[in-house]
């Protein structure tokens, strides 16, 4: 009994902490590019690592046959996959930490496809917290113009401030401004969680959703809070600055409109938000910033540093095709294949499939692909049309950047999507 308690409060724990980053980088040789500590290389202790830990070994039961299990031809020919990728990487020590954290990962993905309905019970707490901690927080940024420090620093929050090297602007009415952070390590990376987020916590209304029952008091507070939570959540991607979210936000609350036509309140709400979002959008844009440019984000360089890093994955790509570069070794490769661009933007390509194929090669896009499809398929149900809302976001946002791939908690969310689809 207490074992059981134990791992549920682990789990709850985990999952509070997937929007954090408080961790512990360390900083090998092998981390470094052209001299240049680089983050995405850092072997890094996370606080929410720990916790994996602890509900990893409370749920450890050992036993020689699922041993056995294992070691079947799939498994082998997917270990020596990854042997011939490791032994292929200019930075072998790279590969070697990133396929132990696909390992956490595949780990993680069984756990929460075993324990669907715990995770689904704990969705309405923990959704909430993420959402307007992760808002309130961004809003606090942008009025102090920089991180607020504090007790914050140990949720994952970066220090900066407006004339920082390198943070993300935006001007607003002739204003300059940073944009909102969050915990998170860039603003596209915190609006497109929060965008997620928002439809989970739409799915989750969706499942208790009994529109024939009278509106007593106890339903009239449930939906009040739940637009409390939605209107949070779009304030955070409001003022994360993230065009590219502006615009996939706008489409979807019209398409709230037509699945809620029945429902007035809803619709005008829907509507005004749709309204205010758009007027806002378009002021700053029309006034600050040029429509041929919206895709590049606030950098007026965005496009051309974007194209570039896609011109040296598809190079890499064509060196090795089949086997990639080695996991984790775009930006170990990048300086070589951007010499003769006049761009060097020490950055993941904003490409999740430019990015997996340059490091992982044709056969492992196969096989990662495959057992994809294995894994999260149901002959007996369709995927929910909400999911298919969240997937549709994921992979188009994976087009034009690369945190699904690359930044932790963006990670988390899409193993936890994928887990309890």
């Amino acid at each position: 009994m207490f074992v059981s308690k134990l791992i549920n409060i682990l789990l709850f724990l985990f999952l509070l902490l997937i929007p954090t980053q408080l961790g512990r980088h360390f900083w090998p040789e092998w981390s470094y590019v052209l001299g240049i500590r680089v983050d995405y290389l850092s072997p890094t202790l996370y606080l929410i690592d720990v916790v994996w830990i602890g509900f990893v070994i409370s749920n450890f039961q050992f036993s020689i046959s699922n041993i056995k299990k294992f070691f079947n031809f799939k498994n082998l020919l997917i270990l020596g996959f990854v042997g011939v990728n490791i032994l292929v990487a200019v930075n072998p020590m790279v590969a070697i930490y990133k396929w132990l954290r696909v390992v956490q990962i595949l780990i993680t993905f069984f756990y929460f496809r075993k324990n669907k309905e715990l995770i689904k019970s704990f969705f309405k707490k923990i959704i909430p917290c993420w959402i307007v901690f992760e808002s309130l927080l961004a809003l606090a940024q942008i009025i102090n113009n920089g991180s607020l420090g504090g007790i914050f620093y140990w949720f994952g929050e970066r220090s900066f401030s407006f004339n920082t090297i390198g943070i993300a602007q935006m001007s607003v009415f002739g204003q300059g401004l940073i944009r909102a952070y969050g915990t998170f390590s860039h603003p596209n990376s915190l609006a497109g969680f929060l965008l997620v987020s928002l439809l989970l916590w739409w799915w989750i209304k969706s499942l208790s959703a009994t529109p024939l029952l009278p509106l007593t008091k106890g339903r009239l507070i449930n939906n009040t809070w739940w637009w409390l939570v939605f209107w949070f959540g779009f304030l955070g991607i409001l003022i994360s600055g993230s065009r590219t979210i502006w615009g996939l936000t706008l489409i979807l609350i019209l398409v709230m409109v037509l699945v809620k036509r029945k429902n007035n309140f809803s619709k005008i709400g829907l509507i005004l938000l749709f309204l205010g979002i758009l007027v806002f959008g378009l002021r700053i844009v029309n006034n600050e910033y040029q429509m041929s440019n919206f895709l590049g984000g606030w950098d007026s360089d965005g496009i051309e540093k974007r194209i570039q890093l896609n011109i040296s994955g598809l190079k890499m790509i064509k060196e090795s095709p089949w086997f990639g570069i080695g996991l984790g070794n775009f930006l170990v490769r990048l300086p070589e294949f951007q010499k003769n661009n006049g761009v060097f933007w020490l950055q993941p390509v904003h490409n999740i499939l430019i990015l997996a194929w340059s490091q992982i090669g044709i056969l492992g896009l196969m096989l990662l692909t495959l057992n994809l499809q294995f894994l999260i398929s149901n002959k007996n149900k369709k995927l929910n049309f909400i999911f298919k809302i969240i997937f549709g976001i994921m992979i188009i946002t994976g087009m034009m950047d690369h945190y699904w791939l690359t930044l932790p908690q963006n990670v988390w969310l899409l193993v936890l999507v994928l887990g309890i689809v």
